[in-house]
């Protein structure tokens, strides 16, 4: 069984890997996706350990490798607009002649935001952010503790009935506490995959259900955040044609958010 302590390194070496990987391919979506699951898998592993780790430095990590993730967050949201217009286009395949030309817009969109993220400053910045959090993770040396597995069967118990709560209890419109909720789910659901062998019947069920509790809240979001993006365009562009079909691909957006109610 992998001690606490190697699980969160080795998280940390992923992160590591997957920067390659994105700058190796920075025009791949997955690879922009990929990058910030593996910062936030690490991210909801101390969460999850937070009531064991010291409080300056659970605050510290948390707030570095959000500020780490947070970098590709324009670029992955561009990302999702890309697909889910790509599947409004798939489901409406009439002539259109001026889709060609949204995508040509959001492609061009895309390409400032990688060169945003690729720009020297900014990817100074993540070194100095996962340089912190090396020497941090460094310090903790949480091999020295012992009770894990108790913690695991408790903190996944607590956090499991809070996450149901606030799941039943959830308006869908909500964009923020609907976001709230996917966070915590991801923080379970990523607890349960790496820290499986530590309480693994409980595990592996409350991973299911957080993963399904993730993915409908992340289609929520998502088609949230397309909606605003959509608007937002449609209320810059200065072609009738290309508002009009904006707006469609918008109202489509919206029409995921009612079908999840």
């Amino acid at each position: 069984m992998k001690s606490v302590q190697t699980i969160l390194n080795d998280q940390y070496q992923l992160i590591q890997t997957e920067r390659i990987r994105f700058l190796n391919n920075p025009y791949s979506a997955e690879r922009v996706h990929d990058l910030r699951v593996a910062i936030r898998a690490l991210r909801g592993l101390l969460k999850f350990l937070k009531r064991r780790l010291p409080p300056a430095t659970f605050t510290d990590l948390d707030q570095t490798l959000g500020q780490a993730a947070q970098l590709f967050g324009p670029l992955r949201e561009i990302d999702v607009l890309i697909d889910k217009a790509g599947d409004y286009a798939y489901a409406h395949p009439e002539a259109q002649p001026q889709i060609a030309a949204l995508f040509e817009d959001f492609h061009d969109k895309r390409r400032q935001e990688m060169q945003r993220v690729l720009a020297e400053s900014v990817q100074q910045r993540l070194t100095s952010d996962l340089d912190r959090v090396r020497e941090a993770l460094r310090d903790l040396n949480l091999d020295s503790a012992t009770g894990w597995s108790a913690y695991v069967l408790k903190e996944f118990r607590r956090r499991y009935q809070k996450l149901k709560k606030k799941y039943r209890q959830v308006d869908f419109n909500d964009y923020a506490r609907v976001h709230q909720i996917r966070k915590k789910a991801k923080t379970l659901r990523y607890s349960a995959t790496y820290f499986n062998e530590f309480a693994p019947k409980l595990t592996t069920k409350v991973g299911r259900h957080a993963e399904k509790i993730q993915n409908k809240s992340g289609t929520i979001t998502d088609a949230h955040v397309n909606d605003d993006l959509l608007r937002k365009f449609a209320a810059q562009t200065t072609n009738p044609a290309e508002a009009a079909l904006l707006l469609r691909i918008a109202t489509a957006q919206r029409a995921v958010i009612d079908a999840q109610k």
